[in-house]
């Protein structure tokens, strides 16, 4: 393998977040794990960890460990985001076919968001949490859905 002499190399022992030489310590511990407001602490994680700025290199069990703890989390905050966003959909007596609607989504995006298998936009969470707040707004927002054309934007083929 060559190395391109335009990047800097790392002296052994060098971090390679903040660029301190000698810095790095074995560590054992726990680590803070965050996914949006969710915070939560994976303990037992083994590695070594720059004394400097903090930044840690785990082995690989623990790094598969952290991993997995990162995907758990996600998951459930794509859950209860769901459970959110359907709650207010039935408060609404909205289909989920009717939300996507609205939301400008494919007619199975409230079927995913809802199931956790992907995670809505923030403009539709936070559409749907202004309409849980004030319902009487739906009879607007259905208004403007229905008379809403989309400039399709064709590709110059010249002539």
């Amino acid at each position: 393998m060559t190395t391109n002499p335009d990047y800097p190399t790392l002296a052994p022992g060098q971090c390679p977040a903040c660029g301190a030489a000698g810095t790095w310590a074995a560590f054992a511990g726990a680590l803070p794990l965050a996914v949006g407001a969710r915070v939560i602490e994976v303990a037992d994680l083994v590695g070594e960890r720059c004394e400097r700025c903090g930044e840690a290199f785990l082995d690989d069990a623990s790094q598969a460990r952290y991993l997995a703890a990162a995907d758990a989390l996600v998951l459930q905050a794509r859950l209860e985001a769901g459970a959110e966003l359907r709650r207010v959909r039935r408060k609404l007596q909205l289909s989920q076919h009717e939300a996507a609607e609205i939301t400008g989504g494919g007619p199975n995006a409230f079927s995913r968001y809802e199931t956790g298998k992907a995670q809505p936009v923030a403009a539709v969470f936070n559409l749907f949490h202004l309409l849980d707040r004030h319902p009487d707004l739906l009879g607007e927002i259905r208004e403007a859905t229905a008379t809403f054309q989309p400039v399709l934007k064709v590709p110059f083929r010249g002539s």
